[in-house]
């Protein structure tokens, strides 16, 4: 297994300066696995000991979690991932929740170059919130996706029991990128498989000669991870406090 992940290394290092020069979009399909009634009557519940009532507008949106697209475009070592903004038909937007899984109006900006390495969010203020790298543990099990070999990649310091993300990624496209905050291995991310998402691949137009335009997220207040997850945490403390 060493050997063969040595190589693989190797033959990285060896297609970074090719690396540099290729731009790309890539297409891919978020899907999420509905909630079942049965599950959803265990929420429900467990909400009702905390005497909060779950109405059919609730109960739909766990029984309705449509496809959503997302794209990610990269050139010279830059790389930006954002999700589809889609109306119903009537141009009015409806909430799904997979959208929200998927990254919502988040906007996830990587330079490999400049280290810069975050994501825009809107919450109470516009923030630039800094990102920390995934540890991942690169495995020998192998498969073709979409016509690319690709290898498996388990996200170690996940803190979700139930299931660690797995991200199979190509290293013949050698970048560093992937959707979302599913990037830094060897090579481009086709899939990801977390407990109820997947992430997969559905498009990928590679074009060597002419680059893409990356629109960096410049304007919001910068944030570092840590004060992001305080703020998450202390929004959380809220929410319990307000339910007792």
């Amino acid at each position: 297994m060493k050997k063969k992940l040595t190589l693989l290394f190797i033959i990285f290092i060896n297609t970074v300066v090719y690396a540099q020069s290729i731009s790309g979009k890539v297409t891919y399909v978020v899907s999420m696995e509905s909630f079942s009634d049965k599950k959803i009557d265990s929420i429900s519940k467990k909400l009702k000991e905390k005497k909060i009532k779950m109405n059919k507008w609730v109960r739909d949106i766990f029984k309705n979690t449509p496809n959503v697209n997302a794209f990610l475009v990269f050139s010279n070592g830059e790389s930006l991932y954002i999700v589809e903004d889609k109306m119903q038909n009537d141009g009015k937007k409806t909430f799904n929740i997979n959208r929200t899984f998927a990254g919502g109006d988040n906007r996830y900006y990587k330079n490999t170059k400049t280290k810069e390495y975050f994501f825009e969010n809107n919450t109470a203020e516009l923030l630039l919130t800094d990102l920390k790298p995934k540890k991942w543990k690169i495995t020998q099990e192998s498969k073709i996706i979409g016509g690319y070999l690709c290898y498996k990649a388990i996200d170690i310091a996940s803190t979700n029991k139930k299931m660690k993300p797995i991200a199979w990624f190509t290293p013949q496209i050698p970048v560093s990128f992937g959707p979302k905050e599913f990037n830094g291995l060897l090579g481009l991310v086709i899939l990801v498989e977390k407990k109820r998402v997947t992430i997969s691949a559905s498009k990928i137009v590679l074009n060597h000669k002419k680059n893409l335009k990356i629109n960096k997220p410049t304007k919001g207040k910068k944030e570092t991870i840590e004060e992001y997850e305080k703020r998450v945490d202390s929004f959380m403390k809220f929410l319990r406090k307000k339910d007792d």
